[in-house]
């Protein structure tokens, strides 16, 4: 560490400074000793290094936490082995593309890692996005840090903030994403059918015999799939984190609201491209993709007249397009 050096080489010049105005053996004595320090340090030390070099260093944080929750990044002994440090320095490079966040952070230890040692930086989990962490570079120093060895750190992580939810001032109306109709579904497993009569080809495990014995004539539930008004939900983000937080929260609301009306929740992408969410699990895979500007479980929206729900920095509107 260079603060340490640069303390040693001014202890060092002091006790070489007084040797030569106050010549005698303590004057000696003192400038030898504070020539062995730091080769007494190394020697003690450098088992310890030598060790933890080895064994090597995990850096780990969250898999995923809510916007304003506590941030962790925390360090550990591979496959949880017990790791003595006489001294670690660690720096790390932090990216959160979705907000445009990039800062450094040293995280600095001495002692032995028999449990996780944690570093608290709520800064990182100020806005939305995926906060990215890799290994700018790892030292582990001797007792005085004076000398180091360099650990080859594999650190590629990443941690999701996820908005919170927040009620929007206008909501979407139910009557305008209503089933119109269905249409056949491929695969079988559908909880909606149409009745018709029997085909050649049709299996018999479709056959709806209760009806079939009353009509007198073999009746077969095909699988159907609903066909809901078109109606789209299009995101509008802003150059500031604060509102594009506030704009997710909203449509964090408005997916789990349509999505417990019974409809899919259809989200405008770039041009025609939309995304469909039906579930919470859905929902959380959408955004991971959306922070890193990755499509998901995309397809191309009808050319017919439609109806999109807008979220933006003022509020919510729908317009036709």
């Amino acid at each position: 560490m260079i603060k340490n050096i640069i303390i040693y080489l001014l202890l060092l010049i002091s006790a070489f400074v007084f040797n030569i105005f106050y010549f005698g053996w303590f004057s000696w004595f003192l400038l030898v000793l504070t020539i062995a320090v730091p080769l007494v340090s190394l020697i003690v030390s450098l088992p310890f290094m030598i060790s933890s070099t080895v064994n090597g260093i995990l850096v780990f944080t969250h898999d995923s936490i809510k916007v304003g929750d506590d941030f962790y990044v925390g360090v550990t002994g591979k496959k949880g082995k017990t790791v003595f440090c006489p001294r670690i320095k660690i720096k790390l490079s932090i990216e959160n593309e979705f907000c445009n966040l990039s800062e450094k952070l040293k995280i600095l230890y001495s002692g032995t890692l028999k449990k996780p040692f944690y570093t608290k930086n709520n800064r990182l989990s100020k806005h939305c996005g995926s906060v990215n962490i890799t290994a700018k570079y790892a030292k582990i120093y001797d007792f005085m840090g004076i000398f180091f060895i360099p650990i080859k750190l594999d650190c590629n992580i990443s941690c999701d903030i996820m908005p919170k939810t927040k009620k929007p001032s206008v909501l979407p109306d139910s009557s305008k994403i209503s089933i119109l109709g269905y249409k056949p579904k491929n695969g079988g497993f559908s909880d909606y059918y149409e009745l018709r009569q029997y085909q050649s080809g049709d299996s018999l495990k479709n056959i709806h015999w209760k009806l079939s014995s009353k009509y007198d004539d073999l009746i077969v539930r095909e699988p159907s799939t609903p066909i809901y008004r078109q109606f789209y939900v299009r995101l509008l983000f802003t150059q500031t984190p604060d509102t594009n937080d506030d704009i997710l929260a909203r449509f964090m609301y408005v997916c789990d609201y349509l999505n417990k009306g019974g409809a899919p929740c259809l989200v405008f992408n770039d041009g025609r491209e939309i995304s469909a969410i039906s579930n919470p699990s859905e929902l959380k895979e959408f955004i991971n993709a959306l922070y890193r500007n990755q499509p998901y479980n995309t397809h191309f929206a009808d050319s017919a007249p439609s109806l999109v729900y807008a979220i933006g920095e003022s509020g919510e509107e729908v317009s036709g397009i």
